[in-house]
């Protein structure tokens, strides 16, 4: 065969070999952006959830039901250690704990952001020791305290 016709040949195979692994890392990456858009998206709901439980005033029962559901769909993007720290902390603060205590919440709350961080690649100068976290709520605005006034006198 021509030497010519040779390096045509390997010149044409190794341009659809380029081409095809070019692609298949672009299509890689895309997706790899794409599940942390997702995951971010995930712990975004799920850390409004948290927030509005912190609010005092606020709709409790919409809060707790925002919260079970980010809670029961963050397992779709979320590493195990990110879902073992979420089922950690809900043990402690659900209703059918008699030992809650804050400071279980908070060392529990502490080490599911730490796991949420450590998955969107922000904890690489996170020192485990010193971190602190808290949620921080707000008093309730005068029409929500008159609306839960309301509430329990209608209750009653």
């Amino acid at each position: 065969m021509n030497d010519v016709v040779v390096v045509a040949i390997i010149s044409a195979a190794a341009s659809v070999v380029v081409a095809a692994l070019t692609f298949y890392l672009t299509k890689r990456h895309e997706l790899a952006v794409q599940l942390r858009s997702e995951k971010l998206n995930h712990y975004k709901v799920l850390f409004s959830a948290l927030s509005d439980l912190a609010v005092d005033g606020a709709d409790k029962d919409e809060a707790n039901m925002r919260f079970a559901l980010a809670v029961n769909t963050i397992a779709l993007a979320a590493p195990q250690q990110v879902i073992t720290a979420l089922l950690a902390f809900h043990d402690e603060v659900k209703f059918s704990n008699p030992d809650r205590s804050h400071e279980a919440h908070d060392r529990l709350l502490k080490e599911l952001l730490l796991a949420v961080r450590r998955d969107i690649g922000l904890a690489k100068g996170d020192d485990v020791a010193s971190f602190s976290f808290h949620l921080i709520g707000t008093a309730p605005t005068a029409s929500q305290q008159q609306h839960a006034a309301d509430g329990a006198a209608h209750r009653r």
